[in-house]
């Protein structure tokens, strides 16, 4: 009863494990990097959507239902992307960060949203520029909602508000023009200001000075409170960009 969104699972062992009625939505294991071994894991009303799975199920375990070719293959095409798709999305596994980079542009040339979740997790790379172009395409690939986890996506998105580059900030901010999230996604990022780690208050920071230069119906959003303990954050940053946000805040 677990359910597994957006995962890259690429030589994770379910062996023998109890998959009772498990989902696993928009979830990747590359045809070229070890399988995703089900060896004698009990299937019984699992389900596998959206999801491209390189798979090994070949172990009979009692009287464990086996996950055999006819669930994955024959009945079930949601276990499988089209070759393509699975190609450009395997290159966002690569080392080197500009491959990754033209992953996410393929992806979003071949304009297949099944792939959102795994896109999305280029979202926390290390390399501002792969995380700015994973944000873009996603934007691109979101005509309309997204088929799977569209309110999670959109949060993931967004919290890209609060990066600690410029450039990936402003791709947020630009998407929000675009399409307009509803106050609850926006408030996913901006109240990382409550979090216990300076590194959480200080994205939460700048995603609220983000919006609130976008736009100042935004500032309806912030906590007067909040904003006010955190001029005296232990972190010098965070007391840094709330004085800011606070001067934006006198402009409005």
């Amino acid at each position: 009863m677990v359910e597994f969104f957006g995962c890259r699972l690429n030589g994770s062992l379910f062996k023998a494990a109890n998959l009772q009625k498990t989902q696993f939505i928009g979830c990747f294991s590359s045809d070229d990097y070890p399988p995703t071994d089900f060896s004698g894991a009990i299937s019984k009303d699992l389900s596998v959507v959206d999801s491209h799975l390189n798979y090994l199920a070949d172990e009979f375990i009692g009287d464990f239902d086996y996950l055999g070719d006819d669930f994955w293959m024959g009945n079930n095409p949601n276990s499988k992307w089209p070759d393509v798709v699975a190609a450009a999305a395997t290159e966002t596994l690569d080392d080197r960060n500009d491959v990754r980079y033209n992953a996410a542009a393929k992806l979003g040339d071949l304009d297949n949203p099944v792939v959102a979740p795994i896109l999305a997790c280029l979202l926390a790379d290390d390399e501002w520029d792969v995380r700015s172009i994973a944000l873009e395409t996603l934007g691109n690939l979101r005509h309309q909602e997204f088929p799977q986890g569209d309110n999670i996506l959109l949060q993931w998105m967004f919290l890209r508000l609060g990066d600690r580059h410029s450039i990936v900030r402003q791709t947020a901010r630009n998407l929000v023009e675009i399409l307009s999230p509803p106050n609850d996604v926006l408030l996913a990022s901006i109240n990382r200001m409550r979090s216990s780690e300076s590194e959480e208050r200080i994205s939460g920071v700048l995603a609220a000075i983000e919006l609130c230069r976008l736009d100042e119906q935004y500032s309806s959003l912030l906590e007067p409170k909040i904003i006010e303990s955190l001029l005296s954050d232990e972190a010098p940053d965070v007391r840094q960009e709330c004085s800011y946000l606070l001067e934006i805040l006198d402009d409005c």
